[in-house]
């Protein structure tokens, strides 16, 4: 599995600071050192999802609802999209600034803001996989040619 080889050769790994981002680096590497930061947590889903439109629905189902209304701008008691590009772009830089330090980085973080970043790292010049993917234990890597 690609996941477990960038994981295995990695000099750094990169966590948000959530449980079960922890957890799946131990998982995956159990003797790395990990630093987690809370700058690469996943985006949240906007509150009061179960009284929204007063509708019971599948959480699975309002999940999907809610990211929807959020890309639409529907951001109650959340990060707004904006806000969570701008973060994007923050962690991304400071994935760069660990790459340059320590030449090979993983970051085991959260689908969705994971695509945000790879989108700063391709404006920022770096190059990586064409598809962008948010299954579990998907990988991505992106390279800087000089």
């Amino acid at each position: 599995m690609a996941t477990l080889e960038k994981v295995a050769t990695a000099n750094i790994v990169i966590t948000s600071d959530l449980k079960r981002a922890v957890e799946s680096a131990r998982l995956l590497n159990p003797v790395t050192n990990i630093i987690s930061d809370p700058l690469f947590r996943e985006t949240e889903l906007p509150s009061n999802s179960s009284q929204l439109f007063n509708v019971k629905l599948k959480p699975s189902i309002w999940a999907i609802v809610l990211r929807i209304l959020w890309f639409s701008g529907y951001s109650t008691d959340c990060e707004s999209l904006n806000q969570a590009k701008f973060r994007a772009n923050k962690a991304s830089q400071l994935l760069i600034d660990y790459a340059n330090k320590n030449k090979s980085v993983v970051l085991v973080g959260h689908g969705f803001f994971n695509i945000l970043i790879a989108k700063e790292l391709q404006k920022k010049g770096w190059k990586g996989s064409r598809k962008r993917d948010a299954k579990h234990w998907n990988c991505m890597t992106f390279f800087l040619f000089h």
